[in-house]
């Protein structure tokens, strides 16, 4: 948790889902550098190529897991564009 010192910047989805900023940049980050994330069971994810990761992109993937995988498992609900 950040010091009060610290400002916390959040992000809301679509549908109420909020998130650390910081965390949807490093994941876009890591797209962004030719990886794609793919979610496992147990509440673990991959990272495909793994060696396009930093010592950094690791150390705060697992600090920071758990939320990146509900970044991850993020799905907005899109059903009202398909209605006519």
């Amino acid at each position: 948790m950040p010091a009060c010192s610290e400002s916390l910047a959040l992000v809301t989805f679509r549908g109420g889902f909020v998130a650390d900023l910081a965390i949807v940049l490093r994941l876009l980050d890591i797209e962004a550098r030719g990886c794609s994330f793919q979610l496992e069971d147990g509440g673990r994810f991959r990272v495909v190529p793994p060696e396009r990761l930093t010592a950094d992109d690791v150390a705060f993937l697992r600090a920071r897991r758990d939320e990146a995988r509900q970044v991850l498992e993020y799905r907005a609900d899109d059903s009202h564009l398909f209605t006519a």
